[in-house]
């Protein structure tokens, strides 16, 4: 994954992501969204061919891009862990 903030101002970020397609960028885009200083989180790939994407963040209120993406992660990374636990479960009782 390669990280590249393109543009950064007042409560906008946008950031260019490379090596990542739709599954990661829609999980991270919807665990922003749950975050109510998030106004809009979105992204967008130029074309199919590119290896790379752009994300856009708008928040409410200060400009700490970094601690959002970072708290949207964990709370991904969290809510995949629960999802793992449960599906193995669902496997291990019908084996």
């Amino acid at each position: 994954m390669k990280l590249r903030k393109v543009r950064e101002e007042d409560k906008q970020l946008e950031m260019e992501v490379g090596g990542e397609g739709h599954t990661l960028l829609n999980l991270l885009q919807s665990s922003l969204l749950k975050n109510s200083n998030v106004k809009m989180a979105g992204y967008s790939k130029p074309h199919p061919l590119m290896d790379r994407s752009v994300f856009y963040v708008t928040l409410r209120r200060g400009t700490d891009f970094d601690k959002a993406l970072i708290k949207a992660a964990n709370d991904a990374k969290k809510e995949l862990a629960d999802f793992l636990g449960k599906f193995e479960a669902e496997i291990a009782k019908n084996n």
